[in-house]
């Protein structure tokens, strides 16, 4: 009694690529750096550059945000450390270009002000206060 050929299937060296390239793609898409355009209508943003974390500018800026948390929430910032001028999880914009300091993003992703040192958290929540959409969030402020 002959025992049946097994079969090769050509359509499976195809599949088989086919589903390597997905999972690579998929795999990779959540490795790579995002850009912060990504976050634009979604949130407003705080870009802080730094050299080092020794120095002033970001020890006043951690200081800063522990300490005005729940108005950082109500205004829906979200806040972005680049360390020499390199984030983990984001692309450096253009517009840090080497420069040390503090940029507010708005919803619409444009710089709505910038400091080269911690003096705009002196105005930041009545700049924000002051932009159109923010008087329809405040609201449902929790602070």
């Amino acid at each position: 009694m002959n025992k049946p050929a097994v079969r090769f299937c050509p359509v499976a060296p195809f599949l088989m690529k086919y589903i390597v390239i997905l999972i690579i793609f998929f795999t990779s898409s959540e490795i790579m750096p995002k850009q912060i355009s990504d976050l634009n209508w979604k949130k407003r943003i705080i870009i802080i550059s730094y050299k080092k974390q020794s120095g002033e500018l970001f020890s006043k800026s951690i200081k800063y945000i522990s300490d005005n948390k729940c108005g950082i929430d109500d205004r829906n910032l979200e806040i972005i450390f680049f360390e020499n001028f390199k984030n983990k999880d984001f692309l450096t914009p253009k517009f840090i270009n080497k420069k040390i300091g503090i940029w507010l993003i708005g919803y619409d992703g444009e710089i709505k002000d910038y400091s080269q040192d911690d003096k705009i958290y002196l105005r930041l929540f009545n700049l924000i206060d002051s932009m159109p959409m923010r008087k329809q969030e405040i609201k449902n402020d929790k602070c």
